[in-house]
C-alpha cells in the first residue's frame, strides 16, 4: 500500500491547485487556550494521507498555539482567511531550561520549531490561509543581543528535518522568529504558490533555507523578507542538488544565497522566472567553506531584475554558472498581486472515532481497519491465523494486537514497501507503531521486498513503553527500526522511546535492528541471513550528552552466517555514539574477532567515540581476546549498571519484565 501523494496541478501563473484534500478533522476556532491540544491531537490521529483542517469560526478565524509535530503523511490545512498564530512564549520553544531566547552556542538545536517535520515522509502544510510567527518580541530581543555581540537562538517557523516528499502549498508564512521555511536534508521537497512576508524594518530572517535539500520542485514564491529570500546550502550531511525553482518572486531585502560559510557545495540548479524588485544582490555566491564548497551547474534564465544593485556577488568561474542579462520589457508585479490558492476539501473522509473495545479479524479482513475501529483510547485485537497483505499503522495509545495461536508462523502481517518505492527508509515499513503504551505478540512481521533490494523496514517503532512478545520480525537490509519519538536535527536533543521485545525471533542482513531509541532485547533470537556481510546493530544514539538512548541484549542468542567474502559483525555505528551492550549472549554465528565494524561517519572514525560492550558471552563467536580496542568487557559491577531493568525504568519506574 502506497501512501497518496497529494497531485497539484498549475495553472499559468495562477497556482491554482486542483486538488481534493481528504480530511481526517475539521476544527473551527475556538478558546486559544485549547488550541495546542486539539491541534496536535488531531495531527497524531490522523492517518496518513490525510489532514487535519482548521476552519474559522464565524468571525473569529485565528488559532494560537505551542509548537506543533506533524506526524507521517499527514497535511495542516489552514482554510482560507484563516490564521493559525504561534506562541510569544519562549519557554514554549525550550529544548533545555531557558535555552530558547538565550545566547546560541554548539551545534546542538536549542529551540523548537513552531511546526515540525521529523522523519515524516509526506507531510506538510497548506490551504490559502497564513502561519504568523507573531516575531516582534523575538526580533527585539535579537537586536539587543546584537547589539551586546552575543546571537540569541530563535525559533524557526515551519521546518523540515529528513522528510522525504515534504510539501508546502498555498500558505503564507510571516513575521518568524527565525528562517520562515527551514527545510533540513529532505528529498524531494514540493512547495506551490508559498508567500512570505515580513516587515522591512523587522528582525527577520531568511524566507527559504534549502540545506541538504535533493530533487526539489518550487513553483510560485513571493518573498517579502528584509533578510535572504531564498539561501541554498550544503551541510555535513552533504549538498542541496538538482532543484528546480520557477516563478519566484522577490521583493527587497538580500535576493538569493548560494552557498555557506562551511561547506558551501550547491549543484545542478536551476532557475526559471525570477522577478526580483529593489534587492540588495539578485544572486550572492558564498564558497568559503573549509569543507572545500563548490557551486556549480547554476542557471538562471527570464530574469527580471528591477532596482537590483547587483545582479551577482562572487560568482565562481568556469563551474558552468549561467545568469541571463534581464530582457527588454519586463513586468514587475506588486507584492500584493500574489494569486491565492483553491482546494477542494473532501470531508467524507472524516470519521467518527470508534468504539469497539474488542475486535477479532479473520482471513480476508484488515487489520488495519480494525485498528481505525478502535475508541481513541485504545483496545484489543486479535488476529486469526491467515496472511495478511497489507501496511499498518497503529497511533492510538493502549492498543494490544496479538495472534490467536501462539505459533507467531501462523499470524503473518507482510508488505514489499522499500526505500525506492515508498519514500524513503522511514517510510517503507509494514508496521508502524507511533503511539505509546502498545502491546504486540505472537504475530510475524515481514517486508518481503527481498535481499539486496535496499532499506525495507519490517516493524517501525517510535513510541515509547511498547511491548513485543513471541514475534517473528523478518526482512533484510534494515528490518527493525527501533527508534526515538522525534529529534531536533542530527545533533538533537531528542525526545527518547522506550521499547522491550521478549522472546522474538530476529532476522535480517545489513544493519537490520537500527535506530536510537531505550531497546532492551530479552531472550531474542537474532538472526544473519546469508547474504555477503551481517551487521546486527546499526545504532544511532546522536550525542555523548544523549544518556537516553542505547541496545541492550540480555541472554539473546546470534546465529546465521555469511556468503562469499562477507563478514558477521555485532554491529557498526550509524552515528558516532552509538551504544550496545551484550549481556551473557550465547554466540553462535561467526563473529569476526573484532566483534565490531568501523562506519566512518563525517570523514571521522567512530569506534573511538561508541560504547560497544559484552559480558558474559560465550560460544563460537566470543572469544574476546581480538575484539576491537575501543570495545569493553565489562566487570560484573558494570554490568549491573546496564541492568534491563534499570534501563527501561524512566522517571515513571515503567517494569515491563515480567517474571525477571
Amino acid at each position: 500500500m502506497k501512501l497518496p501523494i497529494f497531485l497539484f496541478i498549475f495553472a499559468a501563473n495562477a497556482y491554482s491547485q486542483n486538488t481534493q484534500v481528504k480530511a481526517c478533522a475539521v476544527l473551527t476556532a475556538g478558546p486559544a487556550a485549547a488550541d495546542t491540544e486539539r491541534i496536535q491531537q488531531s495531527l497524531t490521529l490522523c492517518s496518513p494521507g490525510q489532514a487535519v483542517i482548521l476552519k474559522a469560526n464565524g468571525a473569529n478565524p485565528a488559532f494560537h498555539s505551542a509548537p506543533l509535530i506533524l506526524p507521517r503523511g499527514v497535511t495542516l490545512f489552514i482554510d482560507r482567511g484563516v490564521t493559525l498564530y504561534a506562541s510569544r512564549n519562549p519557554r514554549d520553544y525550550d529544548l533545555a531550561p531557558g535555552s530558547c531566547g538565550a545566547p546560541a552556542s554548539g551545534s546542538a538545536a536549542t529551540c523548537k520549531p513552531f511546526l515540525y517535520s521529523y522523519q515524516a515522509a509526506y507531510s506538510g502544510v497548506a490551504g490559502a490561509g497564513a502561519i504568523d510567527g507573531q516575531g516582534a518580541p523575538w526580533w527585539d530581543m535579537a537586536r539587543a543581543a546584537e547589539k551586546s555581540g552575543k546571537p540569541i537562538a530563535v525559533p524557526d517557523l515551519l521546518s523540515s528535518y529528513e522528510s522525504q516528499g515534504f510539501r508546502i502549498a498555498g500558505i503564507t508564512l510571516r513575521n518568524a522568529a527565525g528562517i520562515h521555511a527551514a527545510i533540513f536534508k529532505t528529498t524531494g521537497l514540493t512547495v506551490a504558490g508559498l508567500k512570505i512576508e515580513s516587515p522591512e524594518d523587522s528582525a527577520a530572517s531568511t524566507g527559504l533555507l534549502l540545506s541538504n535539500a535533493v530533487s526539489a520542485a518550487v513553483d510560485g514564491l513571493w518573498i517579502r523578507v528584509p533578510g535572504q529570500a531564498i539561501a541554498l546550502k550544503a551541510s555535513i550531511l552533504g549538498a542541496t542538488a538538482n532543484v528546480a525553482i520557477r516563478d519566484a518572486h522577490v521583493f527587497g531585502g538580500r535576493g538569493i544565497s548560494i552557498g555557506d560559510d562551511t561547506y558551501g557545495s550547491v549543484r545542478s540548479v536551476t532557475f526559471d522566472g525570477i522577478y526580483m524588485d529593489g534587492a540588495q544582490a539578485a544572486f550572492s555566491f558564498n564558497l568559503k567553506g573549509a569543507q572545500g564548497g563548490e557551486a556549480r551547474q547554476i542557471h538562471s534564465s527570464n530574469a527580471c531584475l528591477h532596482d537590483v544593485k547587483e545582479p551577482a556577488i562572487s560568482p565562481p568561474a568556469g563551474r558552468d554558472i549561467v545568469i541571463a542579462p534581464t530582457p527588454a520589457g519586463c513586468q514587475y508585479p506588486e507584492f500584493t498581486s500574489a494569486p491565492q490558492s483553491s482546494f477542494a476539501v473532501d470531508l467524507s473522509t472524516v470519521a467518527a472515532p470508534g468504539k469497539e473495545r474488542s475486535i477479532t479479524v479473520a482471513p480476508g479482513g484488515s487489520i488495519q481497519k480494525a485498528v481505525d475501529a478502535l475508541p481513541l483510547s485504545g483496545g484489543e485485537i486479535t488476529v486469526q491465523p491467515g496472511t495478511y497483505r497489507e501496511v499498518v499503522t497503529i497511533r492510538k495509545p493502549h492498543v494490544h494486537l496479538h495472534g490467536a495461536d501462539a505459533d507467531p508462523a501462523k499470524t503473518v502481517i507482510v508488505y514489499a514497501n522499500g526505500a525506492n518505492n515508498s519514500g524513503g527508509t522511514f517510510n517503507s515499513s509494514t508496521v508502524f507503531v507511533e503511539a505509546d503504551d502498545v502491546t504486540i505478540d505472537h504475530l510475524s512481521i515481514v517486508n518481503d521486498l527481498g535481499a539486496g533490494k535496499g532499506q525495507a523496514v519490517a516493524l517501525h517503532v517510535t513510541a515509547d513503553r511498547a511491548i513485543f512478545r513471541s514475534l517473528r520480525i523478518s526482512g533484510a537490509q534494515d528490518t527493525l527500526f527501533a527508534a526515538s519519538r522525534y529529534c531536533y536535527g542530527d545533533y538533537g536533543p531528542c525526545v527518547a522511546a522506550r521499547q522491550y521485545f521478549a522472546d522474538c525471533y530476529i532476522e535480517g542482513n545489513t544493519d537490520f535492528i537500527f535506530g536510537d531509541s531505550m531497546a532492551v532485547f530479552d531472550r531474542c533470537e537474532i538472526h544473519g541471513i546469508a547474504t555477503g556481510s551481517v551487521m546486527y546493530t546499526a545504532q544511532s544514539r546522536h550525542t555523548a550528552e544523549q544518556t537516553d538512548s542505547g541496545y541492550i541484549f540480555d541472554h539473546c542468542h546470534l546465529t546465521g552466517e555469511a556468503r562469499g567474502s562477507g563478514t558477521i559483525s555485532l554491529g557498526r555505528s550509524w552515528r558516532p555514539y552509538a551504544t550496545v551492550v551484550f549481556l551473557n549472549a550465547q554466540i553462535d554465528a561467526p563473529v569476526t574477532p573484532a566483534g565490531w565494524t568501523e562506519w566512518a561517519r563525517f570523514g571521522k572514525p567512530t569506534l573511538p567515540t561508541a560504547f560497544y560492550a559484552e559480558y558474559g558471552s560465550t560460544g563460537p563467536g566470543a572469544d574476546a581476546k581480538d575484539r576491537e580496542p575501543y570495545s569493553h568487557r565489562l566487570t560484573p559491577a558494570e554490568a549491573e549498571q546496564w541492568s534491563p531493568r534499570r534501563f527501561l525504568a524512566g522517571k515513571d519506574g515503567w517494569n515491563p519484565l515480567s517474571g525477571r
